[in-house]
């Protein structure tokens, strides 16, 4: 085993110095959505385990190599008899680079930005039994004129096991009613990757904290080849259930997938809602008129470090483009604190110039990156409750592609701004009327 994996690291490496480096597009990705851990039984899915379970493999003893501007990572991972007819989804929580995943010596896709969590189907060319899986980083200097790094390193990793109809998204809007109370939207988008029709029943159950059910049902689902459709359900929140930094309330909605007869999985994904809107330069939270007061810190922020923040009257945080692990928006949606997420780019070096190519900014043969840039921050960070607003990353300059992803985040969030310091008095920046616009930097904690 260990010879035919240098063996692969060899290959690799050879078609690693040979590859174009300046290769910038994803390929091979599953679209981008909120974290959703399968596992066999409402109570393993509440208590969310970390390591391994029936439906989910970690992947964590990698061997690494490097040369001639490449880090390799290499591990395997078990395709196990329980897992036929069921998806593999490869999951990477992020890394210092882009990317490329290679199974069993053949190539099956490319992230272009490691920032944000990133999936990818290994289902056609996974094989019964061990398969070898590598990932090779770009360095530093090569493939990422958005963003610098610095040492290569990988998040975390592991493969998940769904049926071949599946969970693959659950989002939620929330609004107020005439009596403060809130009437929450909940969408459980469901696909197939069957070639012909599939059905399954849906079961979903949203509780507070105190047990309370605020909502439950099921709803049987029919897909095409390949189909994906929603189920939607409707819920009352009561004002003191909805989420806000002085009241912090995560409920568990927890949603269960049966097919023929058997239940094939179940998630529980903690959910803070409240209303958000954002108008005429006002950001209003369950209601009221909120004001932002914010301070840059580090990712591995920890509880003690927010309640000190809190307590020197800071509600809002956000750390540097493309550093945000899920972990703080988990932290930030436990404690009561907003922050808001920034693009995986800082054009900062690429200079001032607002001439066409003078800056990534403005560069056309960029616009795609940047779309993609942003549609994962987006949908890989939205249903945490405390993501307030959006920002379109670092830099001075403004172009094309800070117009473009602009747009692109209009057309997706309806309630939360969009911000771009960069842009100045620019149309595409919000930044509250630009009242909030010089304290956006915040202070380095």
């Amino acid at each position: 085993m260990k010879i035919m994996r240098n063996a692969l690291i060899a290959i690799l490496l050879l078609s690693s110095y040979v590859a174009d480096a300046q290769i910038k597009a994803s390929y091979g990705t599953e679209p981008p959505r909120s974290e959703i851990r399968p596992y066999a039984t409402p109570a393993e899915a509440v208590k969310r385990p970390e390591g391994a379970s029936r439906y989910i493999s970690p992947l964590s003893e990698w061997q690494r190599d490097g040369k001639e501007g490449r880090t390799i990572f290499s591990a395997s991972y078990v395709y196990p008899i329980a897992w036929l007819n069921r998806q593999l989804l490869l999951r990477i929580e992020a890394a210092s680079a882009g990317y490329r995943v290679v199974i069993n010596g053949s190539e099956i896709g490319r992230a272009s930005n490691g920032a944000v969590p990133t999936e990818f189907n290994l289902t056609k060319r996974s094989k019964q039994g061990i398969n070898e899986i590598s990932l090779i980083l770009d360095t530093p200097t090569e493939g990422e004129p958005l963003l610098k790094t610095g040492v290569a390193w990988i998040g975390r990793a592991e493969v998940l096991s769904q049926p071949t109809i599946r969970l693959r998204e659950a989002t939620h809007y929330t609004r107020l009613n005439d009596a403060g109370d809130g009437i929450a939207e909940i969408s459980l988008a469901v696909k197939t990757d069957a070639l012909n029709p599939k059905t399954s029943r849906i079961y979903y159950e949203l509780l507070a904290p105190d047990t309370t059910r605020l909502a439950y049902g099921y709803k049987d689902i029919t897909l095409e080849m390949r189909g994906e459709d929603t189920v939607k359900f409707a819920a009352i929140i009561p004002r003191d259930k909805l989420w806000s930094t002085d009241n912090p309330v995560l409920l568990t909605l927890t949603v269960r997938n049966r097919i023929d007869g058997k239940y094939a999985e179940t998630v529980a994904i903690p959910t803070g809602l409240h209303s958000t809107e954002y108008a005429s330069g006002r950001l209003v939270v369950n209601g009221k008129p909120v004001s932002l007061k914010i301070a840059t810190v580090e990712p591995n922020v920890t509880v003690s470090d927010l309640a000190e923040l809190k307590s020197e009257g800071i509600n809002t945080v956000t750390v540097k483009a493309g550093e945000a692990p899920l972990s703080l928006y988990s932290v930030c949606d436990s404690v009561g604190m907003y922050v808001i997420p920034q693009l995986a780019a800082d054009t900062s070096e690429g200079g001032e110039s607002i001439k066409r190519g003078g800056n990534p900014s403005n560069d056309p043969s960029m616009t795609a990156e940047y779309l993609d840039r942003a549609a994962a921050m987006y949908h890989t960070s939205k249903t945490h409750p405390s993501v307030i607003a959006f920002s379109l990353g670092g830099g001075r300059t403004n172009g094309i592609n800070m117009y473009e992803t602009y747009l692109a985040l209009k057309r997706s969030e309806h309630g939360r701004p969009i911000i771009y310091t960069g842009a100045g008095r620019e149309w595409n920046n919000d930044a509250f009327d630009m009242r909030y616009a010089d304290k956006y930097a915040g202070a380095e904690r």
